[in-house]
């Protein structure tokens, strides 16, 4: 009896201590397996635009991303606030990441952005002014400032990949894997036009004038702009006198626009036409080729300037009280010169 009573406790200890080794065992496999389960599949990348180049203090930043490989959009990242680290999160792989200011929603009043699916089709185009598109005439409105920077061969290894030994906490703090310092320019022009008139005070005032040829958009996949050309609208004003005389002066605009075609180095051809209205009430038009009038000029925020001077001259008129009188014409603002004491 004794003897059975002793085989008895022996076995329950062997039965509990086989017991033990299998919770410890069970215990180390989900140690070893932690890893694998909480991974995230992705690796976070840091993209650190430096806006002083250009000049610009945007609201927000919005990143692209696409693969190398064969140019498709990965993801389409929501903007996020300039004051703001921007984070964003790769698989492995090679990627081309575009980084542009604000997002194209608030750029949406003079832009719209197209083709994203494919960065060799991603553009920027101007926003048609359909007030002043007509007959086969296709007029853009005016561009917002609009700042990119394309940087290529982002490569994201296995060594990268997020991995989180516990499920990481809401608000805990993002550590990168990669760090992208980028800084994007302004892919919009300026452009100044100064007419010098012989005979401006025969002039009553100018009707809305026009820029064609410009381009139509930028690409920024190709980092160059569209090879389609359009028209745009401005105001040719800011009157000056001649110093000494009361007949002859200039007039000006500046505006904004997507600025010459292509790389800027093809056989385009740039033309102003420009509508002035005499003291009698007529219409004056003029058209010029400014192909070869255009001067570069390059910012220190590396944008481009396109200067160009005019000489022009008006036929003598006197003025006509039962002239035609036009509401689209802009009265003369001039401009107020300070004489040095």
């Amino acid at each position: 009896m004794d003897d059975i009573l002793k085989e008895r406790r022996q076995e329950m200890k062997a039965r509990k201590m086989l017991g033990l080794l299998m919770i410890m065992a069970l215990g180390a496999s989900c140690q070893r397996d932690h890893l694998y389960y909480a991974s995230s599949n992705t690796a976070t990348v840091l993209v650190e635009p430096d806006w002083s180049v250009s000049g610009l203090h945007p609201n927000g930043v919005s990143v692209y991303a696409f693969r190398e490989d064969d140019g498709a959009l990965y993801k389409r990242f929501p903007p996020v606030s300039a004051d703001s680290p921007c984070y964003v999160k790769l698989p492995e792989g090679d990627f081309t990441l575009v980084v542009i200011n604000d997002s194209p929603q608030e750029l949406g009043g003079s832009m719209v952005f197209t083709g994203e699916e494919n960065l060799a089709t991603f553009k920027a185009l101007g926003l048609k002014d359909e007030t002043r598109s007509k007959g086969g005439e296709y007029c853009i409105v005016e561009p917002d400032t609009l700042a990119v920077s394309v940087v290529r061969g982002v490569h994201v290894t296995p060594e990268q990949i997020d991995y989180y030994y516990d499920m990481p906490q809401t608000g805990q703090a993002e550590v990168p894997a990669l760090e992208v310092r980028t800084a994007p320019k302004s892919v919009i022009s300026r452009v100044n036009i100064t007419a010098h008139v012989k005979g401006l005070k025969y002039a009553r005032g100018t009707m809305m004038c026009y820029m064609r040829g410009v381009a139509a958009g930028h690409c920024l996949g190709l980092e160059e702009n569209t090879r389609e050309q359009a028209a745009q609208a401005f105001v040719l004003n800011n009157r000056k006198y001649d110093e000494g005389s009361d007949t002859d002066g200039t007039v000006r605009s500046s505006f904004l626009s997507w600025g010459l075609v292509g790389d800027g180095n093809t056989d385009s051809r740039y033309y102003l036409d420009l509508n002035f209205v005499l003291l009698n009430g007529d219409l004056y038009p003029l058209s010029f080729d400014v192909t070869e009038l255009i001067k570069v000029d390059v910012t220190l925020s590396l944008s481009l300037n396109l200067n160009m001077t005019l000489e022009i001259e008006l036929p003598e008129t006197v003025g006509d009280e039962e002239g035609g009188f036009d509401t689209d014409i802009n009265d003369w603002v001039d401009e107020i010169v300070d004489i040095p004491m």
